[in-house]
C-alpha cells in the first residue's frame, strides 16, 4: 500500500479544525459546533457566546439577543446585524460539514489508489484524483474562512452600536480570520 497518501489524510482532518498554528479551533460534533475554542457555540437554533472574562450571551434565530439569559432591547438596524452574526456563525457549520465530506473524497481516492496500485494500476492517476479532491478541501475550507469575516464584521458593529454587545466584541479577531486564509494557504 502507497504510503504518500497519509499525510494528505491527516492533513484533510485538521484542514477544517485549525490554522497552521493549531489555534482557533472549530469542532462540529451533530447539531453542535464550537467557534474558536468554544467561545462561539452554535446549539441547535441558537449561538452562544462565551466570553473569557463575563456572562455568557446568546443570539436567537430571530435576532434576539439575551445576556445571562435576560433579553436585551435591540433597534431594528441592530437585529440585522445579530442575524447577519447568527448566519455566519450557521454557515459555519454547514460549511465545515462540507468541508469533512470533500476530506472523506480523498480518503475514498486514496484507498481506490492503494488497491489499484496493488493491483498494478496506475499511480499517476490516482495521485491526480486526490490531489483535486484536496483542491475541494481547501475550497471548502476556505468558506469557513468567509464565515468567520461574516461574523467579525457583524460583531465589530455590534460592539459599537449596542453596548451590552461589547464584552463580546473581540472573539473572532483580525487576526483569527487572516490565520484561517493563511492556514489555508499553505
Amino acid at each position: 500500500m502507497r504510503t504518500r497518501f497519509l499525510p494528505a489524510l491527516l492533513a484533510t482532518a485538521l484542514l477544517a479544525g485549525c490554522n497552521s498554528s493549531g489555534d482557533h479551533l472549530t469542532l462540529i460534533n451533530g447539531d453542535n459546533t464550537s467557534i474558536e475554542d468554544g467561545a462561539i457555540r452554535v446549539e441547535g437554533s441558537q449561538i452562544e457566546l462565551h466570553p473569557e472574562h463575563g456572562a455568557s450571551a446568546t443570539i436567537g434565530s430571530s435576532g434576539d439577543f439575551a445576556v445571562d439569559s435576560k433579553p436585551v432591547d435591540i433597534t431594528p438596524a441592530q437585529r440585522a446585524l445579530l442575524l447577519q452574526y447568527y448566519a455566519g456563525a450557521a454557515a459555519v457549520r454547514e460549511h465545515g460539514v462540507a468541508t469533512g465530506k470533500a476530506g472523506a473524497a480523498i480518503a475514498g481516492e486514496a484507498i481506490k489508489g492503494a488497491v489499484s496500485s496493488v493491483a498494478g494500476g496506475e499511480g499517476k492517476s490516482t495521485e491526480d484524483r486526490v490531489n483535486a479532491q484536496a483542491d475541494k478541501v481547501k475550497l471548502a475550507a476556505l468558506k469557513i474562512c468567509d464565515d468567520l469575516e461574516q461574523i467579525r464584521d457583524a460583531q465589530d458593529q455590534l460592539a459599537t452600536q449596542l453596548e451590552a454587545f461589547k464584552p463580546y466584541g473581540q472573539l473572532i479577531t483580525a487576526d483569527s480570520v487572516n490565520e484561517c486564509r493563511k492556514g489555508n494557504d499553505d
